[in-house]
């Protein structure tokens, strides 16, 4: 047991320091002779906690998403409204996302898209965290769902439930606004931040008028 809690330390450690490091670094700039050494440990070593560089890059990457889910989680308790809960969780989402339009496009719609859930499940094991207390399990469902598509329609069946859409209205949505996020951040992807901070304000505007064309939202800003 205490060589399995050392185990968890180190990786844990290890993890964070890539974090660290992918704030100031493209993760296709760093190598695994560069981390190790900067990090007190052998190129084998890093090997022992993680299967390849790529598995310990994006258990760092999934750090960023960490903040958007804590606070997703407090929106989802604090609204009734689903259909506003639904607008403002993607304004939440592209204020985090145009940070590192890098890490969360890759993360997913990209290369790492595929192994993010288990990822996702796997740094919750070290590193727990709550989401929503009055429905984990609804939250922990959509963010552990590896299509964001499927997850933006998760979204939706609450207001679908409610009667406040149609079903054929929350699967346009959940296409055309995912659609939107993805180009808008493919767009302003290499952009400087001041940039990209206006690439997330365009991005909320088209979200919001795509979504008054069928509900009219209410101002609550």
């Amino acid at each position: 047991m205490a060589g399995y809690e050392k185990g968890n330390k180190t990786k844990k450690r290890l993890i964070m320091a890539m974090y660290e490091k992918l704030k100031t670094q493209e993760a296709s700039e760093i190598t695994v002779r560069e981390f190790a050494g900067e990090n007190g440990c052998s190129p084998a070593a890093l090997y022992r906690h993680f299967e390849n560089l790529e598995h310990l890059i994006i258990l760092g990457a999934v750090r960023f998403f960490i903040d958007y889910m804590t606070e997703y989680g407090k929106l989802m308790d604090s609204s009734s409204d689903p259909l506003e809960s639904y607008i403002r969780g993607w304004q939440l989402f592209n204020k985090y996302a145009f940070e590192r339009p890098d890490l969360y496009y890759r993360l997913l719609w990209g290369q790492y898209n595929t192994t993010f859930s288990e990822a996702l499940e796997e740094y919750f094991e070290l590193f727990p965290m709550t989401g929503s207390e009055q429905d984990p399990a609804y939250f922990y469902t959509m963010m552990f769902t590896n299509d964001i598509m499927e997850r933006d329609l998760l979204m939706l069946r609450r207001a679908v439930n409610e009667d406040m859409l149609s079903y054929d209205d929350a699967v346009y949505y959940s296409k055309s606004n995912t659609l939107i996020v993805k180009g808008m951040l493919e767009l302003y992807m290499d952009r400087d931040l001041e940039e990209r901070k206006q690439g997330e304000q365009e991005c909320n505007q088209l979200l919001r008028k795509n979504f008054e064309k069928v509900y009219a939202l209410r101002d609550k800003d």
